[in-house]
């Protein structure tokens, strides 16, 4: 049909073209037509815009489909938050893995994005995403093995690690998109906000954060699995998918680096001191000494660990240009984890813990335990 043609039709028909087009390029050409055409495809819903951009992720979304998914993955754990079966609903699509995501914010959750936070996304690329993920190369990349003398202490942490920097930095977005609200009603003390649980967290962890390590059977002898720490065939494990290298060890790599840490401690002390004179260290493995009594190493930890967990935009934090507007709420968070009595529970699965809390480390250590035997 020509352009006349078209704009001959009646209003209420032309608003409706959206839900027709195949590709979020094919809405912008026919919003740039003119005038009429403009106005008509600004009526489109969010939830249009996303399936329009999910049909082109591989071309202007990449990484795909992991940017699309971290840009509506706030929305989808609220949607998830709304009652039981939706929870369940999304833990039967992370075993699925990324692409199980992208599909249930498209379909069933209805989730979306606007023309304005695409732009948004984009520029957020050159501000925040490229930044951090060259500050992950230098700590699991390819700058990192280019250390001189690697193997013979040129670096604090050699080891053989098959990781992807652009795509770790969305494996570590994602987490705290989806689970910084739980993070917000613990340290305001919300006891009847609904929670994701660590169950849904694990789900996250196995299949969107996928690993070699992940996929070993780590029992010995006769133990029993705990079905937390089990991995089905879909997904990032179905048989004839792609390897899945060292996606977990990768982001636990990051989160112990000594090439990581400084951004944050240069963050935090412009906002209040540390909540122990020493640098916390958690170490590779679960260690009961670190955890309850009246230690100060939990207020430390769930500093630090609420940083790191808020999302894209949560990560910059640790850009220069970015860090101001940050401080007023990395204050507000350690003043309301002053305020707690006790630290939030342990949840044990075999050796490893983590916390009644979203606990990134400890989710991740769980994930993996067992390729190191002894530790499951």
């Amino acid at each position: 049909m020509s352009e006349k043609g078209l704009l001959s039709l009646p209003r209420d028909v032309l608003v409706l073209l959206p839900n027709f087009l195949h590709n979020i390029e094919d809405y912008m050409n026919l919003s740039s037509t003119c005038r009429t055409s403009r106005q008509c495809m600004s009526v489109a819903t969010p939830n249009t815009i996303l399936r329009l951009a999910a049909a082109q992720s591989r071309v202007f979304f990449r990484p795909s489909p992991h940017f699309l998914v971290a840009a509506t993955a706030r929305e989808l754990g609220n949607w998830a938050r709304e009652c039981d079966a939706n929870e369940r609903e999304l833990c039967r699509k992370l075993q699925d893995g990324w692409d199980g995501l992208l599909e249930l914010a498209v379909s069933q959750a209805r989730c979306g994005l606007t023309m304005e936070r695409i732009r948004e996304l984009h520029l957020m690329r050159f501000s925040v995403i490229n930044p951090v993920t060259d500050v992950l190369d230098k700590c699991v990349g390819t700058q990192w093995y280019s250390t001189p003398n690697f193997w013979n202490g040129g670096v604090d942490d050699a080891y053989t690690i098959h990781s992807d920097p652009p795509t770790a930095v969305f494996h570590l977005a994602t987490y705290g998109e989806l689970f910084a609200p739980d993070l917000e009603a613990v340290l305001r003390q919300d006891d009847d906000a609904r929670k994701l649980s660590v169950d849904t967290r694990l789900e996250y962890i196995k299949y969107c954060v996928p690993d070699w390590a992940t996929d070993m059977d780590p029992t010995w002898a006769g133990q029993q699995l705990d079905p937390r720490r089990a991995i089905k065939r879909t997904g990032p494990y179905a048989e004839g998918a792609p390897g899945v290298g060292n996606n977990n060890l990768a982001l636990t790599w990051v989160i112990n680096s000594s090439r990581w840490k400084p951004h944050w401690k240069e963050i935090r002390a412009k906002a209040g001191p540390d909540f122990m004179e020493e640098e916390l260290d958690d170490g590779w493995w679960y260690n009961p000494n670190l955890y309850g009594g009246g230690n100060p190493y939990w207020r430390q930890r769930l500093w630090q660990n609420t940083m790191i967990c808020q999302g894209l935009e949560g990560l910059g934090m640790i850009r220069p240009g970015l860090q101001d507007r940050w401080i007023p709420k990395i204050k507000e968070w350690r003043e309301k984890i002053a305020e707690l009595e006790k630290e939030p529970p342990v949840i044990m699965v075999g050796r490893q813990a983590t916390l009644d809390y979203p606990y990134l480390l400890g989710d991740l250590r769980i994930c993996v335990s067992g390729y190191v035997p002894g530790t499951y």
